[in-house]
């Protein structure tokens, strides 16, 4: 028996895009007309040469209001684009170049299935497959409300959805994670019937571990920093000069080196000195990407190509922002220096309780005399 498939309007409502008169566009307004190019890379972006209008009394106009939650689509055009609103977007009514799947008890469900790289290749085929042949391919209210997706044989499937998850505590996270692993035999029936739904109960089994260690994180983060766990409120971003600052990065290489140098730790790039998450969009980078890429040549750079080994670092959400989670082991063989610019000599730090501190050179060679198998040469 194969997987049940549902379509799109079986879970959710399709709503045609908002196509406003001439005359009631506006180079600024109260409500950003988005459309297929304001999605890029997965985000939101405007430009210069958007359009905007005010509220205008249509019932058109009220349905194509993007609500937190909303799945926007590009329906015009063979490259189709895919984007969920979030609540702190700026306020947008959805243009006639795409269209809104929304649902109030299985968008959670539908978001998270069309997140994972699998489900949007799925449903991005589909949809190459309902426009061929057209002349001008655009995707049909119609045509996109018939697109199909595998559903999942688990009971009260809502509750896997992402936002689900991050509202879910410990304990509930815990019991999802079982059910999801007792289903072996499940997966082993699924694997040979429908390759995409077993992929998908999968990452669902990832995104619960994530969540876990998220809940842990937050946790941690309300009772301050402390020997092995640190923040950063930004990588290069310098608040009080508002520009990016070289020391700025060098502070948090420094953190780096000295959890290396001692017993291993946790910094957070995107939580305050009070545990305020601020996320890491001050540091001004299009994507977590170029973040975390910027992050790994500092390391390289600053540090040395050997760090690679001993610290590792990803994006967790956080309050529904970003933050960089950087994990470092405390080295084995040898110390750990930085460099911080070129024309300077390496320094080299060591934590002491909840701050790092530079040792003076003699201090230094002492201290990698004493705690590593290897010495510096």
């Amino acid at each position: 028996m194969s997987s049940p498939l549902k379509t799109i309007s079986d879970l959710a409502t399709v709503i045609p895009g908002f196509s406003p008169k001439p005359t009631e566009r506006k180079q600024h307004g109260e409500f950003l007309l988005l459309g297929g190019r304001n999605i890029k890379d997965g985000r939101l972006r405007t430009t210069d040469a958007d359009s905007y209008v005010d509220a205008i009394d249509r019932e058109s106009f009220r349905r194509a209001v993007a609500l937190p939650g909303d799945i926007v689509v590009s329906t015009l055009f063979d490259r189709r684009k895919l984007y969920v609103y979030a609540h702190d977007d700026p306020a947008a009514v959805v243009n006639s170049s795409c269209a809104i799947i929304r649902s109030s008890e299985q968008s959670d469900y539908i978001i998270s299935y069309l997140r994972t790289i699998e489900g949007e290749r799925d449903f991005l085929e589909k949809a190459t497959k309902a426009t061929g042949g057209a002349f001008i391919p655009r995707l049909s209210i119609r045509d996109l409300a018939a697109i199909q997706i595998p559903m999942l044989p688990f009971p009260q499937l809502a509750r896997l959805g992402d936002a689900c998850l991050e509202k879910a505590t410990s304990d509930e996270l815990l019991g999802i994670k079982n059910e999801l692993e007792s289903k072996d035999a499940e997966i082993a029936r699924l694997k040979a019937e429908h390759d995409e739904t077993v992929k998908f109960l999968k990452d669902r089994i990832r995104a619960v571990e994530e969540q876990l260690e998220t809940n842990d994180l937050a946790s941690r983060i309300r009772h301050g920093e402390t020997a092995t766990l640190e923040f950063k409120s930004s990588l290069r971003w310098n608040i009080h000069k508002a520009g990016f600052d070289k020391e700025i990065e060098n502070s948090v290489l420094k953190t780096i080196v000295a959890f290396c140098n001692t017993s291993g730790g946790e910094l957070l790039i995107g939580v305050a000195d009070d545990g305020a998450i601020v996320g890491i969009e001050q540091d001004g980078f299009p994507n977590a990407d170029k973040f975390q890429l910027h992050l790994r040549n500092l390391l390289v750079d600053r540090i040395g190509p050997n760090l690679v080994e001993l610290v590792e670092y990803k994006m967790v959400t956080l309050e529904g922002k970003a933050v960089c989670h950087v994990s470092c082991k405390q080295s084995r063989r040898t110390g750990v220096w930085l460099k911080p610019d070129k024309s300077q000599q390496e320094h080299f730090f060591v934590r002491f309780g909840p701050s790092s501190t530079e040792l003076p050179p003699s201090e230094a060679v002492d201290y990698i005399l004493s705690h590593f198998e290897g010495r510096k040469e």
